[in-house]
């Protein structure tokens, strides 16, 4: 069983779990949390609670914004006592497609497999729009 939590500054893990949910349907097994929007909420302690509570039975994977930001290093803070989670920054929605969408166990080379598939979905477009016209000019 897999266990996706997003957490992120402001409304981005909410707003990718939604279009999560567009393009695959369930998202039974994903959380969103949005720090510093509601001080009343502490996103470590909520997280942590669901890690307690899945650790043993689920894959967890925990994917925040920004490395090296406030959300990623409370996140990572956890891994000390939860070893087997799975703490991975910059999260994009081709991860979490990928991820969300694996019907079996993530080994460690297929997580690494992922992230770096997940990594050639960022493409500045001008460049590509021009490479392949400059490759069209070419053939004539």
């Amino acid at each position: 069983m897999i266990q996706i939590i997003l957490a992120s500054h402001g409304d981005l893990a909410k707003g990718m779990k939604d279009t999560l949910g567009m393009i695959i349907g369930d998202v039974s097994m994903v959380e969103a949390f949005s720090s510093y929007r509601n001080e009343e909420v502490n996103v470590r302690e909520t997280v942590e609670k669901i890690v307690r509570e899945k650790y043993i039975e689920a894959d967890i994977f925990i994917f925040t914004d920004i490395l090296g930001g406030s959300v990623n290093t409370e996140m990572m803070s956890l891994i000390k006592e939860y070893p087997k989670i799975h703490v991975i920054s910059g999260m994009n929605l081709p991860i979490i497609i990928s991820v969300a969408t694996q019907a079996n166990e993530i080994s460690e080379s297929l997580l690494q497999q992922i992230i770096e598939e997940s990594q050639h979905g960022i493409v500045d477009c001008n460049k590509l729009l021009n490479e392949c016209k400059n490759i069209k000019e070419e053939d004539l």
